[in-house]
């Protein structure tokens, strides 16, 4: 069996945790970014050597699936390992577990880049890294492959004002405390943006949080590809726009695009399959016909 790397071990915090009572997505992208420093250090790239040698390893894209519900209190693990090195990029699989109980949580299939510093670009990976690689290079494991939002697909590289019908859910700032070593925002808060901004869009589509918190109904993520297009820096302004792009019984599939509001250049984007939950029996529910009918008008279809 291909060896894995221990990559993180640690505890869900309370304040990690929302108002459906388990573990926000953006601290999943937040414990995989994490792990991700060990598995640079796999590969040769101690943070010493990153800031000698001004290379690192960027994320260039990041598809979930989440198994099972994490929550406060709750201890973690998370292992890795390389599934292919290209010639710039390097595809990675990372697995988070309830330590406990040993069932997986989560899965993360990432694609990084090899990127240089100063360049600003990537660049092809060394002898030594894919040398390091070798002896942890596996294939995927049936549960972390895609199922209705597939792996190494982009959204339209689209602009700001191609998108001014879409809900807008987020608008703020870049702080200098959400970017890492790199210099540019780190992966968490991306993530948090769509997700602090899912509010606005479930409000306009008819879900209003005190409703359905009324109704013990919640809205949670089963699976979701984020793609980095653009880098982001702190003092940056963004702007969140979103729409639906398919209805089913029990599912919504959202497309999310984050915009620098300066420029109106897409930074990033999201695409999520969500359902409704019932917050007592911890399973899912089916939309009624109503609801399915209410939520129609907004979708769109991406070109």
């Amino acid at each position: 069996m291909t060896e894995f790397l221990d990559t993180f071990r640690g505890t869900v915090n309370t304040w990690e945790c929302d108002e459906v009572g388990h573990m926000n997505v953006q601290f999943y992208v937040a414990r995989a970014s994490d792990a991700a420093f060990y598995l640079r250090h796999a590969l040769g790239l101690a943070p010493s050597q990153v800031r000698g040698e001004r290379r690192a390893m960027v994320a260039l894209e990041e598809h979930i699936r989440f198994h099972r519900e994490l929550r406060a209190g709750d201890i973690m693990h998370m292992r890795s390992r390389p599934v292919e090195i290209r010639e710039r990029t390097l595809v990675s699989f990372q697995e988070l577990f309830n330590s406990s109980t040993g069932e997986v949580s989560a899965t993360i299939t990432a694609v990084s880049g090899h990127f240089d510093l100063d360049a600003r670009k990537l660049i092809p990976w060394p002898d030594e890294a894919r040398g390091r690689a070798a002896p942890f290079l596996g294939p995927l494991p049936p549960h972390a492959e895609a199922r209705g939002v597939e792996r190494e697909k982009r959204l339209p590289d689209i602009k700001l004002e191609d998108v001014m019908d879409f809900i807008e859910i987020y608008r703020g700032a870049v702080m200098p405390w959400e970017c890492d070593d790199f210099g540019h925002m780190n992966s968490r808060f991306y993530m948090a943006r769509f997700s602090d901004g899912a509010g606005h869009l479930w409000q306009a589509l008819g879900f209003g949080k005190r409703n359905m918190l009324d109704k013990r109904r919640g809205t949670v993520v089963l699976e979701m590809r984020l793609n980095y297009h653009r880098e982001v820096g702190s003092g940056a302004m963004l702007v969140v726009r979103s729409t639906l792009t398919r209805v089913e019984r029990k599912t919504l599939t959202f497309t999310h695009f984050m915009f620098d509001a300066e420029t109106g250049l897409l930074a990033a984007t999201g695409e999520a399959i969500a359902v409704m939950l019932d917050l007592d029996a911890r399973k899912t529910v089916a939309f009624t016909d109503e609801e399915r009918a209410a939520v129609l008008p907004h979708v769109r279809t991406l070109a």
